[in-house]
Formats: C-alpha cells, structure tokens, sequence
C-alpha cells in the first residue's frame, strides 16, 4: 500500500486555563489516501477546527499537541519553523470558513493571490496575474480580471469564498484542508465548487479532508466520513452506505437532526369567507426598489456601474414570515440592507408600518425609532459583537439605547428575561464572545435584537455557519419568539431547506430581480420559475452528484511542479 497523504495517530490538544491545562481534542484518528476525499463531521465544540488546524500548524502557540501528524510519511514534529513555512506553502493548502477574516481589507485581491505566485514560486507579476486570472475562472469566479482590482468589502461572501479556494490551489498543494467552505455559498455554488474540487482530485490526484456539519453534502462528495464527538474520533463510514452503516447512536442522531425531517411552519390561516375582502396594510411594503453600486473597471481606471437590486416588490404581514432566497450577488443582502437604512436606494420605496422610510433618518430620535421598529442579525455573530464586551454589557447596551429611564433592578430583569427568550444561562452573561460557541454567540445576537422589542426582525444568513442540530434549536426558537411576540420575520438565506422550515412564503432572487414568489409550500413543491427548479435540483440528498454548470475551460490551467525547486527573491 501506498503511504497516505495524511495520517493522524491519537492526536491531543490542549489549551491553558487559569484553573489547569484542558484537553479540547482526546484522541482525533484518521487518513487520506492520495485522491481520496475524507469528511469529518460533528457538532460544533467537537474539535473538528483545532485538529485541521494543527495538520497546518496554525494553533495558538500556547496550545500543546500530543500523538502523530504525518504528512506524506514526514512527521510534522521532526520539522523547524523553515520546514512548517515550505510545508504550507508547498504541499498543504488550507481555506477557511469566514474568508472575510482572512483577508487584508486594504488590499486587493489581486495582491493576495499573486503575493505567494511571485514570491514563493518566482512568477513574474504578469504571469502570476495571469494564473489568478484563471484560477478565479476555474472556481466560476465572473469577470475575474475585474475582481482582481477589487478589495474584499466590495465582493459578496460566496464569492469571497471562490476567492479563497482559489488561492489555496495557486501553489498546486497535494492535501486541501477545506473547513466549512461551503456554509457561506449558496446551493448551486456550493455544487459548483464541489464539482471543482472532484476535477481537481481526478486530474491532479489532489487529497481532500473536508470540515462540514451538512451529513448530506458529506455523503454525496466523500469517499469516507469520519465523525467526532467531544475531540473523539467514534465512527468512519463509507460515504455512499452511511446512512445504512452508522452504529454509533450520536451518528444517528445527528443525520435524524436533518431541517428536512422537521416539520414545515403551518401556513397562516386563510381568510373566511364572510369576512371583509379588504386586507390589513402590510407591516413592510417594498415597491420598486433599485440600488447600484460603482465598482472598479475590469481595466484602465473608472468605474463600471453594477446594479444589485432592479425593480424588487414584496410585502410582509406583521407577524408573518418572508424568506428571500437566491445565489450571492442576487441582492438579498443588499435588498435588507437598505430596509434597515444600512444603504440608500437609488429609487423605489420602503414603508414600514405607514411610515416612508425611503429616505434617511432626518435626526437621532428618528433614528432610534426605526431601528427600535427594525432589528437586523447578522451572518457572523463573532464580528457584529464587540469582542471586548461581555453578554451583560452587550444587552445592557442595548437595552439602555432605547429605554433609557429603566433604574438598576429594571435593567437586570429585562437582561434575564433575554436570557430565558433565547434559552441561554444567566450564568453566561460574564463571558465573552471568544468563550461561547457558534450557536451560543448567535443566541447572543438574537438577544441583543430583541432588546429593542423589534415589530421585524430581518435575519441575513443567520444559521448558516451552524451545525444541523444548532439550526434547528434556532429556527425553533425563532419561530417560537415569532408566535409569542408578534414579530414578524425577514429571512434571507441561501438555503432552501430553511424557507421550508420557518418561512410562510418565499421571495427567489437572481441578479437583482424576482424570478418566482410565492407561499412557500406551493413555490418549493411546484416551482414555475426555471431558476427555482435549478436550485432545488442542486441540494444534495441520495445519489446527488455535483455537477458543473458553469462552462469548462477548454485550455488547462498550468500546474506549478511540485518536485522543482522554487526561487525565491525579496520584495
């Protein structure tokens, strides 16, 4: 037998704690053989990250690790610093889940994918943008000379993420560490990059490990699965019989944990008969909204002018739900942004509650009142919290923003009672966003929007990090919040399992305008817009195979040798 790509042999990790070293990963076991894709999938806070992350030797220098990291039979703690840097630049390529955080907002993206090209591999600036230009092509990146001028506050997040993989496969890497690369990226995306990286494997014999919570996803493109739990390796699976084969009750458990298993929110009652044929005013009303954007020119200086929402209308009943779906760069973002006043519309309207909102905030006090009306939770809670606050402090704020002549006591009941909305323990109000997990911090910022005691509550991709069981706690609270109080809910998401699971109708968007709308049942179940039907038909489930829809280059894209020496040369 030929000798893996990557072993792990009993591998431990430990972080220090004021009260003693804690173990986060006990004993993570596994392989990748050369051209095999393996998944390692869990809840979060099972140690999928920190293990990846000591393969890459990316772990924070207090950590301690124990057992056996190999790769290509080179154990990584024969190695010095030298070694580990040409290791990761040669061999390992690593993309990460939040790409945002990765990358200089300062520079372009055409510096981070050349930096490495050039100083690494010894390309010439203009043959390294060249080889940028076409591996940005090859992940589907569109007009990828032009996003090469552009920084990364000016790209969506899916397409950030393109970004990121394709830099991981500018050095030719022989083992791609992928850690959630696909939460960010809407259904056909994510089957576009998947269907990417299966080329990759076949024509460069690239090894795969691959972080996901989606059991779906991970069946349908790994040959192996392996689960943890608690930093334990329990199971490995084949992919395609994993279903069939899991012997491990917490296995099981998490695939049963699936949003399609759960029930779809019950339709809002039709109206009578009898009863008048004039319906009330919608809480929301948009009608006819346009926003542009002037983004950088492909070439030259100027600017191009890029329309992110062309002529959107819809309405939202209070205490109703509206999901609003679509691939990145389809103006859902942009679409909430400019209800909660975050962007200026170029033209159309926004009323909410009888009330013009089309045009800013004419002073202070007005608004607080909008954002006390409209509360907005972001994808990512560990940006939009402040690091340096505490869960008390971060409500407390909150709370004092729009009822400011609440005394002491006042204060601490209202805190608590967030607390028990969002099924949290009080005994976390001391920590920081650092110390909670992914669904706690979301929690948090549910909270904190709630604060405001909202009449809508716009959810921009707000589980779409989260593992399936963390999803379902939250879109269950959500819509418990939603019949308790009143308030009616914006989701926009990518993901079509969740419109099913929370949303009463659905409003699908694609470049900047509506292609289908409807109550989500009869939208989901009987789709009438082409678009629709390519969106379902990209979820993974049984026999799903990714397939690329974006046309393929019919040059190759060069590879760098991985056996010739690199020249190196300073800046």
């Amino acid at each position: 037998m030929t000798t893996p790509v990557l072993e792990l042999q009993s591998l431990e990790i430990t972080m220090p704690t004021p009260d003693g070293p804690r173990t986060l990963v006990h004993d993570c076991t596994l392989d990748v053989s050369l051209g095999e894709s393996v998944g390692l999938v869990g809840e979060s806070g099972s140690g999928k990250t920190l293990s990846v992350r000591a393969i890459a030797g990316l772990l924070p220098e207090t950590f301690t690790t124990a057992g056996t990291i190999r790769v290509e039979g080179q154990d990584l703690a024969s190695l010095d610093e030298r070694g580990r840097r040409e290791l990761r630049a040669l061999r390992i390529g690593m993309a990460f889940q939040t790409p945002r955080a990765h990358l200089n907002p300062l520079r372009t993206i055409g510096d981070f994918l050349t930096e490495a090209l050039v100083t690494v591999a010894g390309y010439t600036h203009d043959a390294a943008e060249r080889h940028a230009i076409e591996l940005l092509d090859e992940v589907g990146v569109p007009s990828p000379a032009r996003r090469l001028r552009q920084r990364p506050a000016e790209l969506s997040g899916g397409l950030l993420q393109r970004v990121m993989i394709a830099s991981t496969l500018a050095m030719d890497p022989r083992l791609l560490l992928a850690d959630e690369i696909t939460t960010a990226l809407d259904v056909t995306t994510q089957e576009e990059v998947m269907a990417v990286i299966g080329d990759l494997r076949r024509h460069r014999d690239l090894s795969l490990l691959f972080i996901t919570h989606d059991l779906a996803l991970a069946g349908a493109v790994c040959d192996r699965v392996v689960v943890m739990k608690q930093g334990r390796t329990i199971e490995t699976l084949h992919g395609a019989s994993m279903r069939a084969d899991a012997r491990e009750d917490y296995t099981r458990i998490l695939m049963s944990a699936s949003l399609d298993a759960v029930p779809m929110t019950p339709p809002a009652p039709a109206v009578a008969p009898d009863e008048p044929a004039t319906a009330p005013e919608p809480l929301l009303r948009v009608e006819g909204l346009k926003k542009s954007f002037r983004v950088r020119a492909a070439h030259g200086r100027g600017h191009d002018i890029l329309t992110a929402v062309d002529d959107v209308s819809f309405a939202l009943a209070a205490g109703g739900s509206l999901g609003i779906v679509g691939e990145s760069g389809s103006g859902k973002s942009t679409t909430a942004r400019v209800i909660c006043g975050l962007e200026r519309a170029d033209a159309g309207t926004v009323r909410v509650g009888g009330s013009d909102w089309s045009t800013p905030a004419g002073s202070g006090a007005e608004r607080r009142t909008r954002a006390k009306t409209a509360q907005m939770v972001f994808q990512d809670p560990y940006q939009s919290l402040d690091r340096r606050q505490t869960v008390r402090q971060c409500l407390v704020e909150a709370i004092r923003v729009h009822r400011r002549d609440d005394d002491r006591a006042a204060l601490s009941a209202r805190v608590s009672a967030l607390m028990e909305s969002v099924h949290l323990d009080v005994a976390l109000l001391d920590a920081r966003p650092r110390s909670l997990s992914g669904g706690q911090r979301q929690r948090v910022a549910i909270a904190r929007a709630l604060a405001a005691e909202p009449r809508i509550l716009v959810l921009d991709e707000a589980v779409s990090a989260l593992d399936v069981t963390t999803q379902v706690e939250i879109l269950s609270l959500l819509e418990r919040i939603r019949l308790d109080t009143g308030v009616a809910l914006l989701m926009i998401t990518h993901d079509l399992t969740v419109i099913r699971r929370l949303c009463d109708e659905v409003v699908v968007m694609r470049d900047g305008r509506i292609e289908e709308r409807g109550a989500t049942g009869s939208v989901l179940d009987n789709p009438q817009a082409e678009y629709t039907r390519l969106l379902l038909d990209s979820i993974p489930g049984d026999g799903w195979v990714p397939q690329r829809r974006i046309p393929v280059r019919t040059t190759p894209i060069p590879t760098i040798g991985l056996d010739r020496p690199t020249k190196r040369r300073r800046r």
